[in-house]
């Protein structure tokens, strides 16, 4: 009885395993047909026209599915024949039945076409890809380099044999620091080519090593100092000239959006240095900290003489002259004229650029009206101008403290400027005089040579009076156009451009003295006129040698240049006129 229960059961597990094979491929197949008809509908409802591509796929679909579905119908086969042999295995007895089971398992997992053969068969291709990449990647990984050796000794390798000739420049100047007497070594190169793996190739800076370390002299492990391109040295320890260099720069900070920088770039590069070539600290530290004479020149401008000169430069005349031999103070400056000068910079050039803003005045614009009431060649500023403001935020870059770049960012504008008008005269000038001659005027005094509102200011006095070197006379500021009169009766001698004096009018008068009127912008005379005084003889204007618009007068008595000042009467001087 024990025995029919344990075979029955026996046949009940392998019927099981049966039926639900079967069940499963069914399942399986219901699945593929149930989606290809789905996908077959689904294209055939797009239009007509693709229902051949979703029939051909229906078919594909199906054979894929067949073929998917072709291993379980082995096994189920299997399963089957297995089964019939395990059941007459098992009417004799519990071990033949087993030894079938056993059978029927090995068929179907090794069989010739069991699930361990299929799958072999299956990932063998994926395993032969991923072999075939994995080898292409290797050589892919592998690169060819030339095989270095230098005096015989092998190196290592290089990409190229610009390495070594770096890498020589590199020793040459670890080995020749300065004044050291250290003989120049040679090194004669060979190269083979060869593969070798990724990241294998050396640097300029370990070759430089490996060429040193092979050197018959003493070296030691130091960091070498470089200031931009030049070597200065090699350290041991490099904390206190860092700390030094960043004091330097704190001199130059000033907080804010600011950036504060050596113009020569500083490193260190560490490796292998002649023993001699290294240097202490201190002596570095001396170095970075001191000052050197430069070269620069001086612009002469408005206003300078040559002891003037002298006295901002803060030289004698014996210094500037030894700069610039054609210097003296009897010399003729010119405005733009350069000055070679010498002056001290600290060792370490600092650029620093800051942010900035700041207010900055724009220029107004001139109108001129005409005025009915006023003589032709007359002017009045009706209305001053004003400047405009603007807010600018600049980026500014000084190098030692001097403005070397100024990159505007913005501008906004504060207050916009306010037009200068100036009545310019349209009525006609009868003959005769037309300026005001003062009622009793001393023997011998001029009248003042320059009309407008209120005649101008005296800007620039005669040399030796407090003028700059060489002024034969005065310079009388006033607006363009302001008319110019003749300080006294006399002969017109000259009236055309006479080189620095741009357009001007020489008038010898009855006396002898002859009067000089430069820079015009007009003349009203010509030569040979017989003017009276007061009479209308030219524009005031800035032709010639002049930076802005003024009247420059002179009188001469054969010849000799004299001090306008004894001739004229008392008159305004402008506020940055020098006078003794």
């Amino acid at each position: 009885m024990q025995s029919e229960k344990t075979t029955g059961s026996g046949l009940s597990i392998f019927g099981r395993i049966e039926s639900a094979g079967e069940y499963l491929f069914t399942v399986f197949m219901v699945m593929l047909t149930a989606i290809g008809g789905a996908l077959s509908r689904f294209l055939t409802a797009v239009g007509r026209k693709l229902a051949w591509a979703g029939g051909k796929l229906l078919v594909l679909l199906k054979r894929l599915g067949g073929r998917i579905a072709e291993p379980f119908k082995r096994y189920i086969k299997v399963f089957r024949i297995g089964n019939g042999e395990v059941r007459r295995a098992r009417e004799k007895g519990v071990l033949p039945a087993c030894a079938a089971g056993t059978r029927m398992t090995g068929r179907i997992l090794f069989g010739k076409r069991g699930v361990i053969v299929t799958l072999c068969n299956w990932a063998l291709p994926v395993i032969s890809c991923a072999f075939l990449f994995s080898v292409v990647s290797y050589a892919n990984s592998m690169t060819y380099a030339l095989r270095l050796s230098v005096n015989g000794d092998f190196m290592g390798y290089v990409t190229d044999e610009s390495v070594f000739n770096d890498a020589e420049k590199i020793v040459q100047q670890r080995i020749t620091y300065l004044d050291s007497n250290t003989e120049m070594f040679s090194f004669d190169s060979s190269y083979e080519v060869e593969m070798v793996g990724y990241g294998s190739t050396l640097t300029k800076y370990q070759l430089a090593d490996k060429m040193l370390s092979s050197v018959d002299a003493e070296i030691s492990f130091a960091y070498g100092m470089y200031i931009g391109s030049s070597f200065y040295g090699a350290l041991e320890s490099k904390d206190r000239v860092e700390q030094t260099l960043e004091s330097l720069l704190d001199v130059y900070r000033e907080g804010g959006e600011e950036t504060v920088a050596f113009e020569s770039k500083i490193t260190y590069e560490p490796g292998l240095y002649l023993t001699e070539s290294i240097v202490s600290e201190d002596s570095i530290i001396k170095l970075i900290t001191t000052k050197k004479t430069v070269a620069a020149y001086y612009t002469v401008v408005e206003g300078d003489s040559p002891l003037g000169v002298l006295s901002k430069l803060g030289m004698t005349e014996e210094e500037l002259a030894k700069l610039n031999p054609d210097f003296s103070l009897e010399s003729f400056l010119q405005i733009g004229d350069k000055l070679l000068i010498t002056q001290e910079e600290p060792f370490l050039a600092v650029t620093v650029t800051r942010r900035e803003t700041y207010e900055e005045k724009t220029d107004f614009e001139t109108e001129y009206v005409d005025d009915p009431t006023r003589y032709q060649g007359s002017s009045v500023t009706t209305r001053d101008g004003e400047k405009g403001v603007e807010r600018v935020t600049a980026d500014v870059s000084y190098v030692n403290g001097v403005e070397t770049r100024r990159k505007v960012l913005n501008r906004v504008t504060v207050s916009e400027p306010v037009s200068e008008i100036i009545a310019l005269g349209t009525k006609e000038i009868p003959s005769g005089v037309i300026a005001p001659i003062p009622q009793n005027r001393p023997v011998g005094q001029f009248i003042w040579p320059v009309g407008g509102s209120d005649g101008g200011q005296i800007s620039e006095m005669m040399y030796g009076y407090g003028g700059y070197y060489n002024h034969g006379g005065i310079d009388i500021v006033a607006p363009y156009g302001t008319p110019i009169f003749a300080a006294e009766s006399g002969t017109v001698i000259l009236a055309q451009w006479y080189y620095g004096y741009g357009n001007c009018v020489m008038i010898q008068h009855d006396s002898g003295i002859v009067t000089v009127y430069g820079h015009a912008s007009y003349l009203h005379v010509y030569q040979g006129q017989r003017v009276t005084a007061g009479e209308l003889i030219a524009d005031v204007g800035s032709t010639g040698q002049s930076t802005a618009n003024h009247c420059h007068f002179e009188v001469r008595i054969n010849g000799v240049q004299m001090n306008p000042i004894n001739y004229l009467p008392w008159h305004q001087r402008a506020p940055w006129c020098v006078e003794y």
